[in-house]
């Protein structure tokens, strides 16, 4: 028998947004339970679609491996390997992923699939689809396993959300960071440019005005000049 259930989450942000947390996601405080990713492969595909593949090391302990090991023996609160294969699509608008644990595979087998997609009746804001798939072979209590297990994971899928908000939120803190040196820089600019400004707008008024002051100057001179060169017309009068 193989357990199988679907939920689904609405962000509160544009799709572009969460996907950039979602790419980003680790390390995150919401999910310590993940150690580790490595990226083994990626590339761009003849459509533009960005093909990773990359492997989720994690630790699967909670009430739900506790409970495997009391029955079964099973330790699985030892290190976990995934085999993660992801698709984001910009044309389309859709981010997909899927996951599949490499170890324990004797035992269990987890199958998980995420698709984020730009929500088709809310403005900007964002829909996670989430899928599991979960069998138990070679163990006894395969049925109660599988459920217990998949209840347990789905219940703390909320955990993996806070992580995504948790990344927006910094991601944010990260642009308002930067903007604000950039603003006062520009104000700054501004402030000193206006000073600058100011300035040769007074020098230029001061050469304007020595300038009229000389232009004064020399026509008073040339005044003076040219009346001096004149007869005394006074004089000639008397005398005559």
């Amino acid at each position: 028998m193989v357990w199988i259930s679907f939920d689904e989450h609405v962000f509160r942000h544009s799709w572009d947004k969460v996907v950039e947390a979602a790419l980003r996601k680790y390390p995150n405080p919401e999910t310590p339970n993940v150690s580790s990713t490595d990226i083994l492969e990626r590339e761009v595909d003849e459509d533009g679609k960005l093909i990773s593949r990359r492997i989720i090391s994690s630790y699967w302990s909670n009430v739900g491996t506790d409970i495997v090991r009391g029955l079964t023996g099973i330790d699985l609160s030892k290190t976990v390997h995934a085999l993660e294969i992801s698709v984001l699509d910009p044309k389309e608008k859709k981010y997909e992923l899927t996951s599949k644990n490499y170890n324990f595979l004797n035992y269990i087998t987890v199958d998980e699939r995420l698709t984020y997609v730009p929500h088709e009746t809310e403005p900007d804001t964002t829909l996670l689809k989430q899928e599991w798939c979960i069998s138990v072979q070679n163990l006894g209590f395969q049925s109660y396993l599988e459920s217990m297990m998949g209840t347990t994971m789905k219940s703390t899928a909320s955990k993996g959300r806070e992580g995504i908000e948790y990344v927006i939120s910094q991601i944010k803190e990260e642009m308002e960071k930067f903007a604000t040196p950039v603003v006062e820089e520009m104000q700054q600019l501004a402030v000193t440019t206006m000073k600058e400004f100011n300035s040769v707008q007074s020098k230029l008024e001061e050469a304007q005005k020595m300038l009229q002051e000389k232009n004064l100057q020399d026509e008073l001179a040339d005044f003076i000049t040219k009346a001096s060169s004149q007869p005394d017309r006074k004089s000639d009068f008397s005398s005559s």
